[in-house]
């Protein structure tokens, strides 16, 4: 479990590197079943499964299998297993606190959080925005380009009490 201030904010669910993570994700789905401990993840933000071959993937409450996410970074760096360097990335108590503040988004009821690659384009683009710089963010389909567009505009507007943001949509379901 992870705590801040005594509330439970992230779970982590590891298995030895003989067992999968498939296992590991499977198992912190059926704890949130109403027959065992629902209550207990009405404040958990973020839930992990890792084992040392396979890495770490990380996802919220309800997060479907197949949805759960993998975090990559300084791939290089071969100094410790994959599944220590990630959590230490990912718990590291200044990206944990914006993970949860800044990067936790609700698509009709569903709690969803950014892949890898929307967060560090996210973070890029804060950068910009800060230094009031202009740019693009280049998206391929399936990429994410609505959650990413959702979350910067969110940042913008909370830490830009002057700023607007225009949003214009293509397709029926974006609006």
């Amino acid at each position: 479990m992870l705590y801040v201030n005594g509330i439970a904010i992230g779970l982590i669910e590891l298995k030895n590197s003989r067992v999968s993570i498939g296992d590991g994700i499977r198992q912190l789905l059926s704890n949130q079943q109403p027959e065992f401990n629902e209550w207990f993840f009405s404040t958990v933000q973020i839930v992990f499964a890792g084992n040392d071959t396979e890495g770490l993937r990380y996802g919220t409450i309800k997060t479907e299998e197949k949805y759960f996410l993998t975090w990559k970074e300084d791939e290089t760096d071969n100094s410790r297993f994959k599944l220590d360097k990630y959590l230490l990335k990912m718990c590291e108590k200044r990206r944990l606190i914006e993970l949860m503040h800044d990067f936790v988004l609700f698509d009709g009821g569903v709690k969803k959080l950014p892949r890898v690659h929307q967060y560090f384009g996210i973070k890029a683009a804060q950068q910009f925005v800060r230094e009031k710089r202009n740019g693009i963010i280049w998206h391929t389909q399936g990429s994410g380009k609505s959650i990413v567009m959702v979350l910067l505009a969110k940042w913008i507007l909370e830490n830009n009490p002057h700023a607007r943001v225009a949003i214009i949509t293509d397709r029926d379901e974006l609006d």
